[in-house]
């Protein structure tokens, strides 16, 4: 049975000439203290920094330029878990443990529709994000006219397994919009949005070589339009083994 019942997904531009403090604070100080919130199980981030921009498969309007990715994945309660997430944020801003705020290009609160393991990671599909990875594919879409229930299903059948036969894979989840929640914090994005990650054992710029021509066939149909599709890298890395 899977834990999870949705995604906050946080986006936004490159870092620019950065020199590493605000990430420091995100993963060592910000990320850490989310914990705390009732709801929230993991949290994940992500960079697109370097080449990484020049590999990017799709990129339209404000977020085509994404160039930082933090993702938290939320269990129930959910939505009291949205409230708490913003005012945990106040509170540390007002307790001066938020002394920078980039500008947003999106937050939104999806909740997770697909999860898949590639059969080559060997384990779960309810637990692919808990395993490290090297980076993921973030892709963006759009419906263009209602819910697309006939893509989505095709996306379950036939393209994530397609997807996730490819080496370098891992799995992949898929969050989309949600009519059942009452509501979602003042500022997030309400209408509607996919967002699946797909989530990269090997280098994510040669892999997304290789996916390049797989994701592209996401938009053959016109249910849904890219917004973003680009690969992004891991946040922390270490040698476990010789």
């Amino acid at each position: 049975m899977i834990r999870v019942r949705a995604g906050i997904f946080s986006l936004t531009e490159a870092a620019g000439d950065d020199d590493g403090s605000y990430l420091r604070w995100h993963l060592l100080d910000h990320m850490p203290e989310q914990y705390q919130l009732k709801g929230i199980v993991h949290g994940l981030r992500w960079i697109a920094d370097g080449d990484y921009p020049e590999h990017r498969i799709a990129g339209d309007g404000p977020l085509g330029e994404i160039g930082n990715a933090v993702h938290y994945l939320v269990t129930d309660p959910v939505e009291e878990t949205f409230d708490d997430f913003v005012a945990l944020g106040r509170a540390l801003r007002e307790n001066g443990r938020f002394p920078v705020a980039r500008p947003l290009l999106q937050i939104a609160g999806l909740r997770l529709l697909q999860w898949h393991a590639a059969p080559q990671a060997l384990i779960s599909p309810e637990v692919v994000p808990f395993r490290p990875h090297r980076g993921v594919v973030l892709i963006v879409e759009e419906p263009t006219d209602g819910r697309p229930d006939e893509w989505l299903q095709w996306l379950h059948a036939e393209h994530h397994p397609a997807l996730l036969a490819t080496a370098g894979t891992a799995g992949a989840w898929t969050f989309g919009s949600s009519a059942g929640w009452s509501h979602l914090p003042r500022g997030w994005r309400t209408d509607h949005q996919y967002i699946t990650v797909v989530y990269l054992d090997e280098d994510p710029l040669t892999t997304i070589k290789t996916l390049a021509p797989i994701i592209e066939e996401r938009w053959r149909s016109t249910a849904v339009r890219p917004v973003f599709a680009g690969p992004l890298r891991s946040m922390i890395s270490w040698e476990a083994w010789p």
